[in-house]
């Protein structure tokens, strides 16, 4: 039995040195790039891309340990089929991370699922290869998988030859129980994120990113996501006239009325709620006594009161707010990098001018791939969870939102002026936690995330009381805004309301006089209307509508689960993508809205396959 786990064990860590070791062939193939960087980041890059090659060595490891569990009396017949298994394991992974090497240096990304398109064109495929080193690359795969396959049968063969019986009352369980306790280093350990790119993620520096990122561990992952395929799903016209239908929504002809103080550059604080809907806000007809501090301050600033999420989850929300890019109703665009890649974003562009930008965040930023996302786009300081002691972790998620808030206050008594910073909240997420005296009382979910509301309201009304009384406060504009609804609490339960969030500005760059802003607008529309009301060309956010644009024509899209709302100032429609259905429609919306909404979705999902 001793033999046998032993081999399991050497097993899985001769596959962790072997992605170490390919990983080491990366940084010398693209040496110049590699020497860009300091030599300390080859060493982070080989330390953070540790966890996903234990992970995927793990995805190895468990056809071999299930059937160990066979092997009690017998076990020759292992022996063989697991040099087979090993045989075919090798050549895959060896000819992912020889094909890498080149495509790395034509795509600036590591290969994934998209490489399938060429076996759809051979052609070009072989056309392509004309610049490569292909005899080189030919003998270094020839050569790594002599290596690597005499390696691993090696160490099949001289442990395995080792074997004794063994009764099969102790394989079955013992070995039932290693496969199962796989999971953990599949998932990356014990945190709330799984594996993902996030996990490997570390530096502002892409390649250092990329070298630390599994070849065939990445390459699994997009063809699971599906990230390969080209085809639009949601095709009804043309792309050429969906694409001309929904560029007519975006065009004005009228100037921006200007709400903030122009003078100078403005410090920017956006304030992102976790699940702020607006069912929860009485100043927006929504539950009374819930968030009192967010309802005093309305009254001090521009309280929009028809805004929409783009979508229903914190990374389309992220993607929504910051880059003004619209949710896909089938997958995140946030959960591949190289196409947020692509996309402009608040940070990226304040950083250029001159801004010192950071997010505050008290969980995990690598939930749903959120931090590859932030590092991309030009966040200089990025503070979560590993920022904070261990005793301000008092919540499944990690530091609760007053802790998030009394830190930010502090930072940003050092910060350099102009700043643009970011902070989202946790503690109004599942399972409702909160470190305060109950002041909504009930068990049910619903009274338990109103309550959850009323604490961050109070963190947040605390944190503007004495933000106020800061020097930079004069000079700065805050967006308080949510990353999504919610369907709780249930006094409506139509999509729309669901989908309704509120979004405040206020602070002492803000000159207009309180009042409500009555558009309707979607999240996506805050990058362009902050941009121009900043005097900061806007062009590069082709999805984002100024709200403040006279002669702009008013509409909100979101999308769920297959699904997708269409806001017009006449009405609504919501359709359910896959049966074709208008599940639920009001107002006096004219027939042409339903092609117009197909049309939007259809334009958007078509530009996140381009990117």
């Amino acid at each position: 039995m001793r033999k046998r786990l032993e081999f399991v064990a050497l097993y899985w860590l001769a596959w962790v040195v072997i992605f170490q070791f390919f990983r080491i062939i990366f940084l010398a193939y693209h040496y110049k790039k590699a020497l860009e960087l300091p030599s300390s980041l080859w060493v982070a890059s080989a330390g953070h891309g540790l966890p996903m090659d234990i992970s995927f060595a793990a995805y190895i490891l468990a056809i071999p340990t299930l059937l160990m569990i066979f092997t009690g009396q017998r076990w020759n017949w292992y022996r063989k089929t697991l040099s087979i298994y090993t045989a075919i394991i090798v050549l895959l992974i060896t000819l992912l991370t020889v094909v890498d090497l080149e495509l790395f240096r034509a795509w600036g990304f590591r290969i994934d699922a998209s490489s399938l398109h060429y076996l759809e064109t051979p052609a070009e495929a072989f056309a392509s290869m004309g610049a490569a080193p292909v005899v080189p690359l030919v003998l270094l795969l020839i050569g790594l998988i002599f290596l690597v396959n005499r390696v691993l049968q090696t160490i099949i063969r001289r442990i395995t030859s080792s074997f004794s019986r063994t009764s099969h009352l102790y394989t079955i369980p013992t070995f039932l129980i290693v496969a199962g306790s796989l999971i953990i280093p599949i998932r990356g350990g014990f945190q709330l994120a799984p594996m993902n790119e996030s996990a490997v993620f570390f530096s502002d520096k892409a390649f250092a990113n990329y070298a630390a990122v599994n070849v065939p561990w990445n390459y699994v992952r997009s063809l699971l996501n599906e990230s390969y395929s080209n085809e639009n799903p949601f095709k009804y016209t043309e792309d050429v006239e969906a694409d001309k239908t929904v560029a007519n929504l975006y065009q004005s002809i009228g100037e921006t009325e200007q709400v903030i103080d122009s003078v100078g550059k403005k410090n920017v604080l956006v304030i992102i709620w976790e699940s702020f809907t607006a069912k929860a806000v009485g100043s927006l007809g929504g539950v009374k006594d819930v968030t009192p501090q967010f309802d005093q301050i309305a009254k001090e600033g521009l309280l929009f009161t028809h805004i929409y999420a783009s979508g229903n989850r914190s990374d389309k929300g992220m993607v929504a707010i910051l880059s003004g890019y619209p949710a896909q109703p089938t997958t995140s665009i946030i959960k591949i990098p190289k196409k947020t890649a692509s996309l402009s974003s608040l940070p990226t562009i304040f950083k250029e001018r001159g801004w010192q930008t950071s997010f505050y965040y008290g969980g995990e930023t690598e939930f749903a791939n959120m931090k590859s996302y932030f590092l991309q786009q030009g966040f200089d300081r990025i503070i979560d969870r590993d920022n904070f002691d261990s005793k301000d972790m008092n919540s499944k998620w990690g530091a609760h939102d007053h802790v998030v808030f009394s830190r930010l206050l502090n930072d940003l008594d050092k910060e350099k002026q102009p700043f643009f910073s970011t902070l989202f909240t946790l503690s109004s997420h599942e399972p409702f936690e909160v470190p305060t005296k109950t002041a909504i009382p009930g068990t049910d979910p619903e009274h338990l995330f109103l309550n959850a509301l009323h604490y961050t309201d109070e963190s947040l009304g605390t944190f503007l009381r004495e933000a106020k009384t800061k020097s930079w406060w004069k000079n700065t504009l805050v967006v308080i805004i949510a990353d999504h609804g919610h369907p709780l609490p249930e006094t409506r339960k139509d999509k729309p309301a669901e989908f309704h969030i509120p979004m405040l500005w206020l602070g002492g760059a803000l000159k207009a006089a309180p009042s409500h802003v009555d558009t309707l607008a979607s999240q996506t529309d805050l990058a362009a209307t902050l941009l121009n009301q900043m005097r900061i060309p806007s062009g590069t956010f082709a999805w984002s509508n100024d709200i403040f644009k006279k002669g702009r024509k008013d509409f909100a899209y979101f999308a769920f689960n297959n699904g997708l709302g269409w806001m017009r100032p006449d009405g609504f429609l919501v359709r359910d993508n896959i049966g074709g259905n208008i599940t639920e429609k009001n107002g006096a919306l004219p027939r042409q809205e339903e092609p117009l909404s197909k049309a939007y979705l259809q334009s958007s999902f078509g530009d996140y396959l381009r990117r």
